[in-house]
């Protein structure tokens, strides 16, 4: 196709018009897709996180173990809240600046931080999900064994984790590489 046919291709498709009212509706924070979203798997979450919190004290032997214990757990199944909740409040909040690099610039150091609560938050919530289970278990070698497999499974998580977030703000920062 030509140069000049690619463009009245172009010029004849017609931009839908929305009016003002419609493009303010669609960035409301209860019509936003996104956070729409976010919320629903924040609700599922913590229903499913408050029935497991409602049934643990009899079910897994809650009630047997030690005070430091069960508030170790309840602690572990707390972060993933706070980082859900950060998560949300950072894509509630996009702008922070006066234009589009000031703006990327302070997402970029936010979302930093935002991956270090990500990284730290899941390993610990899982470390203190195993501390739970295991605290008061007689550990024989084959169980020894199934220990270090899920310790190796938390670092290589930790690993992936660690490259998925570096792989992310690299991204980020040459995009705000290229405003300069």
């Amino acid at each position: 196709m030509e140069f000049n046919e690619l463009k009245s291709t172009w010029d004849a498709v017609k931009t839908p018009t929305i009016s003002a009212i419609e493009f303010q509706n669609m960035l409301s924070e209860n019509k936003h897709p996104v956070l729409k979203a976010l919320r629903k798997q924040f609700a599922i979450e913590i229903a499913g996180w408050f029935i497991f919190l409602a049934f643990y004290y009899s079910m897994l032997d809650g009630a047997e173990k030690p005070l430091w214990i069960n508030l170790l757990l309840v602690f572990s199944i707390l972060l993933p809240f706070v980082h859900n909740l950060m998560g949300y409040r950072l894509s509630k909040n996009l702008v922070y600046g006066s234009n589009i690099y000031e703006s990327l610039k302070n997402f970029l150091s936010k979302v930093k931080a935002y991956a270090i609560v990500s990284i730290i938050s899941r390993q610990i919530y899982l470390m203190g999900l195993l501390i739970f289970l295991t605290y008061g278990t007689n550990i024989d070698s084959n169980k020894y064994l199934s220990l270090i497999i899920i310790i190796s499974f938390f670092l290589l998580q930790l690993v992936v984790l660690f490259n998925i977030w570096k792989k992310r703000l690299k991204s980020l920062e040459n995009t705000i590489a290229t405003f300069c």
